[in-house]
């Protein structure tokens, strides 16, 4: 499968979590500010695809509990759309639904210490890093374990 990052896209932070080389473990890898200035977070996000090695994209999509994409996901899938003339891998979209739930849960779990799995390499864009704010990285890694999880399934149904 090859190294992924996914991106937890918010109008003031994007969430960025990255997979191990085997597609098998995602964690929490930094969060990116987001400014006015879209070029800045393109070249973010471009640094972040070269440094990972990664090999694709997995961007999480609001879907209501009913379904549909409203007017959150509509502004992701757009996002998405201006950030693919900037990078050369390709985006998936994964229902994102209830992933910032199930991180709060997590990191209440793990009584709301820091992630351990960010290595110390959360970055900032010219803000300093509020608390809370780790848990932005920690909702793209629940989606993009989830992600893994099922391309594991259905690898794995393709073979029985």
């Amino acid at each position: 499968m090859g190294r992924l990052l996914a991106l937890d896209v918010g109008e003031a932070r994007i969430g960025v979590a990255a997979c191990d080389a085997t597609g098998f473990l995602a964690s929490p890898y930094t969060t990116i500010y987001v400014t006015r200035d879209e070029a800045q977070t393109w070249d973010a996000i471009e640094r972040l695809i070269a440094e990972t090695d990664a090999e694709g994209l997995v961007v999480g999509l609001p879907v209501s509990l009913d379904g549909q994409i409203h007017a959150q996901g509509e502004r992701i899938m757009a996002f998405v759309e201006r950030l693919k003339a900037h990078i050369a891998v390709p985006v998936t979209f994964w229902d994102e639904r209830l992933s910032t739930v199930e991180a709060e849960r997590l990191r209440t779990q793990q009584g709301g210490k820091k992630s351990k799995h960010t290595g110390g390499r959360q970055r900032s864009q010219g803000k300093r890093r509020r608390p809370g704010h780790e848990i932005d990285a920690l909702a793209a890694a629940v989606f993009l374990q989830e992600y893994l999880d099922a391309q594991r399934s259905s690898t794995k149904e393709d073979y029985e």
